[in-house]
């Protein structure tokens, strides 16, 4: 019996990988696209560090991306294949460093600090955004 069932098994065919449907991929394009603005302000972040504004960078790291964490969440576990969650998670959190850093960098006032974090948000936050599948 046992070898019967080894013999059954091995014969099987394997399903194939589940991959993204284009209703799914649409879906994903369309959520990212409001990441995708806040990273494209990222600028802004950077000109009030230029002009040691900390105070406009605590509030538009707690402003504008504040609801960052619950829209990289919403994607990634909503949204995402099984397969794909783990990198994407992992670079999320990242940014998330990154932008804590930053944070703590502006309540210091230190300006070499929040210049440093600040690059280094923009390029984790680049990175996230590259995990992303997309319909394209």
């Amino acid at each position: 019996m046992a070898l019967l069932m080894t013999f059954l098994a091995s014969c099987g065919s394997q399903a194939p990988p589940p991959t993204y449907s284009d209703a799914q991929l649409q879906k994903i394009d369309q959520y990212k696209a409001g990441i995708v603005e806040l990273r494209d302000r990222m600028d802004e972040v950077q000109n009030f560090i230029q002009e040691e504004d900390w105070i406009n960078v605590g509030t538009f790291i707690h402003g504008p991306l504040g609801d960052l964490r619950y829209k990289t969440n919403y994607l990634t576990q909503s949204l995402l294949l099984p397969k794909d969650r783990k990198p994407v998670l992992d670079a999320a959190k990242e940014l998330f460093f990154q932008l804590e850093t930053l944070d703590d960098a502006a309540t210091e006032g230190d300006y070499k600090k929040a210049v440093k974090e600040s690059a280094e948000a923009v390029r984790d936050f680049d990175a996230f955004l590259d995990l992303i599948p997309t319909a394209s």
